[in-house]
C-alpha cells in the first residue's frame, strides 16, 4: 500500500485554478485511514510521519484556505503518524530536525488565541493542535545532519539528540514563550473546561524538569507573566479582558491543574540546576514567531503586577500570599500542599524570598494540621532540617512561631473559623519540627501565662440541643443504653465555635502536641488548678482533660487520679440546681466522660476508688436526661470491666456497702438528698436480685415518707420514685417509654398516638419546682391484646376461690398500703408517683387473692383522683391507667364500680371537653377513650351507661381523637351494636328508615359523622 497517490492527489487540489477541490476532504479522509492500515502493516514510521509534514506544510500555508473541517482532518492525520504503534510501545525516535522544524513551527499558531476575535481557530481545532503538540514533544530522539547547523568545536553535536535538547537549542526562545503563552491563554480563555484542563496538563509536561525549559533564558522570560496566569486560574479569576464576559470559571479539576502546573514551573526556576546551554537560534525562527506572535496580547505583558525593579521577587510573593487563601478550599489542599511543600523545600530554599519561604512554611503547616495523612513526609523533613544547627529553616519557623504566640489569643478567640484552624496547626506544626527542647524555650512562659487560659476561653461550648438535656424525661431502653455510639454522639459534642470537621481536628492536633511538650501529667495538673479555681472555664477545661486521657501518656499521673477523681465526685455531689441549667447538664455530661476516661488507665487498681466513684455513678444514672443516663451507665460499665464483671455483678458484689451507706444517709438528721436516688440506680440496673436486700431500707423510706410527708417535697418525691421502682420490679414491668421512643422514631403522631404524658405536661407547667420533680417520671402504659370476656350479668367473679389463688408479694403490699395517702395529696409529683405504685402492684398481685381486698381499700382514693377537676391533667391520666388494670383484674366486680363511682366522672369529661382541644386535652380524651373501651370490653355495663356513652361519644367524630373513638366503638359492636345501630340511624347515617320510628333521645347537634362509618362498624 502506497500513500504517494493520495499525497499528490491532495496536493493538486489546492494548487491555484485547481478544480478538484472539492473532493479535498474526501481525499483527506482517505489518508487518514490509510496512515491507520499502513501502521498497520508495519510501515517505518518515520517515512509516513515525513509524507504527512509535507502535506501538512502546503496545506496549513498561509496561501490555503482551508474550512475548520479540513483542518481538522489535517490535524487528525498528523496526530494519527504522531501516534506510536501500540504493538512497539515506544516513542518515536530519529525523526528528521526537519520534520521537527515543521510540525512545531505549524502546530502552535494552530492553538493561539486572537484577542480581537477571542476564540481564534474553533476549539475543537485548537483541541486537536495541542494534542498533536503534545505527542510530538514525546518523540524519543531527533536526527540532526552535520549540515543543519554550524557545530562549536567545543561542544559537538552528536547525530541524534533527546528532543527537549533539540528544541532548547534550535527552536527560537519567543516561539518557546509563543507555545507556553497559547497554552496558558487556552486554559483561561476556552469554554470548555476539558480544553482548559488538556492544556494545562500539556504545559505541565513542558514545565517538566526532564523535558523542555531547561534554559534558564526561556525561564526567565516566561515565567513571570506565567505564574501570574496560574495563580489567576487557581484562584478561579479571569483576565481582566474577559470580566463580564460569558466565559465561565474554572472547574475544580482544572484549577488543580493550574496548581500542579505552576509546580513544576516554580521547580524550574527555583530548584534546578541549570546549566549554560548552546543557543542557536536562525535569523528567519525569530523573525517568523515574533510575526506569529503580533496577533496575540502574551501573558508577559500583564498589567496585573508591579514593573518596578526588582518587581519579580515581589510578584511571585504576592502570587504566594493569594494563593495561600486557597488551603482550606475542599478539593485543592492535596496540590496546593504539593506546591507550597516545593517552594519551602530545601532545593528552592535558598532562591525563594524569605517572605514566600515564611509564606510557604506556614501554608503547609496549616494544611499539615488539618489533613496530617497529606503533610507526614514533609514534617519529617522539616525536623531532619531544623535538627541541624547550621540550617536555615530553625531560624525561619522560630521567625513564623514568635508573632504568631502573641496574636494567638486574638486569632484563636475571636477570629473567623480558619483565622483559627490556621493558628491551632501553625503552633502545633512550628512546635513538632522545632523539638522539644527548642520548643519549651519558645513556648513555655507564653503557655503558662496566657496559652491555657486562651486556649479554654475558645472552647465556649454548647451542646446542640442542650436544652433538651434539661427536659428530656424518657429515660432509655437497655438497647439504648448498650449503643456505645449514641453515647459518644452524645458526649462527642459539637464545639460553638468549633464546627467544622477541620477545626475540631485542628484544636485535637493542637492539644496533643502540647501534651507531648509539656508532659501529659504536667498538663493535667495545670487543668486541674482551673477547674478548683476558675469556675467560668471549668467545662472547657474538663473537654481538655478528657482528651488528655486519649493521648500518649509520658508522664506518671498516680498523684493526679484522685484529684480528678474528687473534682468529679464533689461536683456529682452537688444539688441539680442551678442558675443555668443548660450549663450544669453539660458540665455533668463532661464529668461522667472525664470519668470514662481515665479510669480504664487505671485498670484493676480501679478497686481502691470503687467507694468513691460508686455512689455518683448511680444516681446519675437516674437523672432526668436519657443522655445523662446513658453515659452513667457507659462509666458503670467501664468501672465494672476493670473488675472483670458485669454491672449487674458488681453491684452485687458491692451491695452491701451501697445499702448500709444510703440507710446512714436516710436515718441521719441531715438527710442526703441522693440517697434514694443511689438505692433507685441500683435496683434499675440489677433487679429483683437486689430486692431481698432492699427490705430495711424500704422501711427507712417508709419512715421518711410518713414524717416528712409535709416538709420536704423533694426528698419525698424521691423516696417515692425509689418506692416506684421497687414495685416495679416486683412486677417485672417496664415504664413503656420504649414504646414511645419508638413511636418518635417510626416518625408517628406523639399525641395522637402513645403520648408521653410527662414530656408534654413539663411544657405546661409554670411551678419551675413542680417541673423539676416530675422531669423523670413517666406513666406505665401496657398494651393488652387479650380476648374480652364473655360480658354476662351474671359472670362468676374470679376472686372468690381463696384456695386456688396464692398470696401477693407482701412487700409490694406494705408499700402501696403506706403510701396509699399520697393519693390524695396536694402535690401532682406525689400524686402521680403513688398511681404509678398501685400500677405496678396491680401488676404485681394479678391472680392473687390479696388484689381484691386491696382494691376494696384503694378504690376511694383512686375515684378522688378522676374527681378532683383541678388537678393536672398527667395526674388523671394516670389514674385512667390504673383503672384500666383494675378493670381488666377485677371483671364483673368493677360493674357497680363503674355505674356507681366512675361513670359520673366519664360523663363530665365527655360533655366539657371542648371540640377543637388542646395538646394536653388530646391527651386526656385518648387515654379516656382508651380507658372507657377497656371497660365496655371488660366489664358488662348498665343499659343505661351503654346508651349514655354511644350518645355522649359521637360527638368527637371529625376530631383529633377520631381514630380512639372509632376504636372503642368497634369493640362495643358485638354487645352494644344495637345501641350503636339507633345512634347512628338517629344522626341519619342509616339510609330508608324513617326517623319516627327512632326512640326519641337527645344527641349532640351538629355532628360530622364519616360517610362510611356503618361499614367501617359492620353495623
Amino acid at each position: 500500500m502506497d500513500i504517494v497517490p493520495l499525497v499528490s492527489a491532495i496536493t493538486k487540489c489546492v494548487e491555484p485554478g485547481s478544480s478538484s477541490r472539492n473532493s479535498l476532504q474526501t481525499h483527506l479522509s482517505q489518508l487518514s485511514t490509510s496512515i491507520q492500515q499502513l501502521k498497520a502493516a508495519n510501515v517505518e514510521a518515520n517515512s509516513l510521519l515525513t509524507h504527512i509534514t509535507l502535506v501538512a506544510v502546503r496545506l496549513l500555508s498561509h496561501l490555503v484556505k482551508l474550512s475548520d473541517c479540513e483542518r481538522e482532518l489535517v490535524l487528525q492525520c498528523i496526530k494519527e503518524a504522531l501516534t506510536p504503534d501500540k504493538r512497539k510501545q515506544r516513542q518515536l525516535e530519529n525523526v528528521h530536525a526537519v520534520i521537527v522544524d515543521h510540525l512545531s513551527r505549524i502546530l502552535a499558531p494552530l492553538f493561539v488565541l486572537e484577542n480581537s476575535q477571542l476564540g481564534g481557530f474553533p476549539e475543537p481545532t485548537r483541541f486537536l493542535a495541542i494534542e498533536c503538540w503534545r505527542r510530538l514533544v514525546q518523540i524519543s530522539t531527533v536526527h540532526i545532519p552535520e549540515t543543519h547547523f554550524q557545530r562549536r568545536q567545543e561542544q559537538p553535536t552528536p547525530g541524534t539528540v533527546a528532543f527537549k535538547e533539540y528544541v532548547n537549542r534550535h527552536l527560537p526562545l519567543d516561539y518557546i514563550s509563543l507555545t507556553v503563552c497559547a497554552l496558558l491563554d487556552n486554559s483561561e480563555m476556552s469554554k470548555d473546561q476539558q480544553l482548559r484542563l488538556y492544556a494545562l496538563e500539556t504545559l505541565a509536561e513542558i514545565m517538566c524538569p526532564c523535558q523542555l525549559l531547561d534554559d534558564e533564558k526561556v525561564v526567565s522570560k516566561i515565567f513571570p507573566g506565567m505564574a501570574s496566569a496560574l495563580t489567576r486560574i487557581a484562584l478561579a479569576q479571569l483576565p481582566a479582558q474577559l470580566r463580564g464576559s460569558a466565559i465561565r470559571k474554572p472547574i475544580l479539576a482544572v484549577r488543580k491543574q493550574a496548581l500542579q502546573a505552576l509546580e513544576r514551573a516554580v521547580l524550574v526556576v527555583y530548584g534546578g540546576k541549570p546549566e549554560n546551554r548552546l543557543l542557536n537560534v536562525s535569523d528567519i525562527a525569530r523573525s517568523w514567531a515574533e510575526q506569529a506572535r503580533k496577533d496575540i496580547k502574551s501573558i508577559m505583558d500583564t498589567t496585573d503586577d508591579s514593573d518596578a525593579k526588582g518587581g519579580e521577587q515581589d510578584r511571585f510573593q504576592q502570587l504566594l500570599w493569594r494563593l495561600a487563601g486557597l488551603r482550606h478550599t475542599e478539593g485543592i489542599h492535596s496540590a496546593l500542599f504539593a506546591l507550597f511543600a516545593q517552594v519551602s523545600s530545601e532545593e528552592c530554599m535558598a532562591k525563594v524570598p524569605a517572605g514566600g519561604f515564611q509564606v510557604a512554611l506556614e501554608t503547609c503547616l496549616a494544611i499539615g494540621g488539618t489533613y496530617p495523612d497529606v503533610a507526614v513526609n514533609y514534617m519529617g523533613s522539616l525536623q531532619m532540617r531544623c535538627s541541624k544547627n547550621d540550617d536555615l529553616t530553625s531560624s525561619y519557623v522560630e521567625r513564623v512561631l514568635d508573632p504568631l504566640l502573641e496574636q494567638f489569643t486574638r486569632y484563636v478567640v475571636d477570629g473567623e473559623s480558619q483565622q483559627r484552624m490556621d493558628v491551632l496547626c501553625i503552633v502545633s506544626g512550628c512546635v513538632q519540627v522545632l523539638g522539644r527542647q527548642r520548643a519549651l524555650a519558645v513556648v513555655s512562659s507564653w503557655w503558662r501565662s496566657q496559652g491555657l487560659r486562651s486556649l479554654l476561653q475558645s472552647l465556649s461550648i454548647t451542646l446542640p440541643g442542650t436544652s433538651l438535656l434539661v427536659v428530656e424525661s424518657q429515660p432509655s431502653t437497655d438497647n439504648q443504653i448498650i449503643a456505645g455510639n449514641a453515647v459518644d454522639k452524645d458526649v462527642g459534642y459539637i464545639l460553638e465555635n468549633y464546627r467544622s470537621t477541620e477545626l475540631k481536628r485542628a484544636l485535637n492536633t493542637f492539644v496533643q502536641t502540647m501534651a507531648d511538650l509539656f508532659t501529659t501529667h504536667e498538663l493535667c495538673s495545670q487543668l486541674l488548678s482551673v477547674l478548683f479555681d476558675c469556675s467560668d472555664m471549668q467545662v472547657p477545661a474538663l473537654w481538655v482533660l478528657r482528651l488528655m486521657a486519649r493521648v500518649a501518656d509520658n508522664g506518671n499521673l498516680d498523684s493526679i487520679y484522685p484529684s480528678i477523681f474528687q473534682y468529679c465526685v464533689d461536683y456529682c455531689n452537688t444539688t441539680s440546681e442551678s442558675t443555668d441549667p443548660q450549663n450544669h447538664a453539660t458540665h455533668q455530661l463532661m464529668v461522667l466522660d472525664v470519668i470514662s476516661g481515665y479510669v480504664p488507665k487505671l485498670g484493676p487498681n480501679v478497686v481502691y476508688y470503687m467507694d468513691t466513684l460508686l455512689f455518683p455513678l448511680l444516681q446519675t444514672n437516674m437523672a432526668s436526661s436519657s443522655v445523662l443516663q446513658r453515659q452513667a451507665h457507659k462509666a458503670l460499665d467501664i468501672l465494672a470491666q476493670q473488675t472483670s464483671s458485669t454491672i449487674a455483678q458488681m453491684l452485687k458484689d458491692n451491695v452491701d456497702y451501697i445499702v448500709e451507706g444510703c440507710s446512714q444517709q436516710i436515718r441521719s438528721v441531715s438527710l442526703h438528698p441522693q440517697a434514694f436516688n443511689i438505692l433507685s440506680g441500683a435496683v434499675k440496673l440489677v433487679g429483683r436480685d437486689i430486692l431481698v436486700y432492699m427490705d430495711d431500707v424500704v422501711e427507712d423510706t417508709l419512715d421518711v415518707c410518713e414524717q416528712l410527708a409535709y416538709e420536704d417535697e423533694s426528698i419525698v418525691a424521691s423516696a417515692l420514685q425509689f418506692l416506684e421502682i421497687v414495685t416495679r420490679t416486683i412486677a417485672a414491668v417496664d415504664s413503656g417509654s420504649s414504646k414511645a421512643i419508638e413511636h418518635v422514631s417510626a416518625g408517628s403522631k406523639v399525641f395522637e398516638q402513645d403520648p408521653d404524658p410527662i414530656a408534654s405536661a413539663i411544657k405546661e407547667i409554670e411551678d419551675a419546682t413542680a417541673a423539676k420533680m416530675l422531669e423523670d417520671l413517666v406513666l406505665s402504659e401496657n398494651t393488652v391484646d387479650e380476648t374480652p370476656t364473655a360480658l354476662t350479668n351474671n359472670e362468676p367473679d374470679t376472686f372468690h376461690d381463696d384456695d386456688r389463688q396464692p398470696q401477693g408479694d407482701p412487700l409490694a403490699i406494705k408499700i402501696v398500703l403506706a403510701t396509699q395517702s399520697f393519693l390524695y395529696a396536694d402535690t401532682s409529683a406525689q400524686q402521680l408517683l403513688a398511681l404509678k405504685i398501685v400500677h405496678n402492684c396491680v401488676s404485681a398481685l394479678t391472680d392473687s387473692r390479696d388484689l381484691l381486698p386491696l382494691l376494696n381499700e384503694l378504690w376511694p382514693a383512686l375515684v378522688n383522683r378522676l374527681n378532683q377537676q383541678h388537678d393536672e391533667f398527667y395526674v388523671t391520666l394516670a389514674a385512667c391507667d390504673v383503672i384500666e388494670q383494675v378493670c381488666m383484674k377485677g371483671e364483673s366486680w368493677m360493674r357497680k364500680r363503674v355505674k356507681d363511682d366512675l361513670w359520673i366522672h366519664f360523663r363530665r369529661i365527655l360533655a366539657e371537653m371542648p371540640l377543637r382541644m388542646q395538646k394536653s386535652q388530646v391527651e386526656l380524651m385518648h387515654r379516656v377513650l382508651r380507658t372507657l373501651k377497656t371497660v365496655a370490653r371488660y366489664v358488662p355495663l348498665d343499659e343505661g351507661i351503654a346508651w349514655e356513652l354511644c350518645v355522649q361519644s359521637v360527638r368527637f367524630f371529625s376530631t383529633d381523637v377520631e381514630e380512639d373513638l372509632i376504636a372503642m366503638l368497634q369493640d362495643m359492636v358485638p354487645v352494644y351494636g344495637d345501641k350503636i345501630w339507633l345512634v347512628l340511624a338517629k344522626l341519619g347515617c342509616i339510609a330508608g328508615l324513617p326517623p319516627k320510628t327512632i326512640p326519641d333521645f337527645k344527641l349532640p347537634q351538629n355532628v360530622k359523622v364519616p360517610s362510611n362509618i356503618c361499614q367501617v362498624l359492620q353495623v
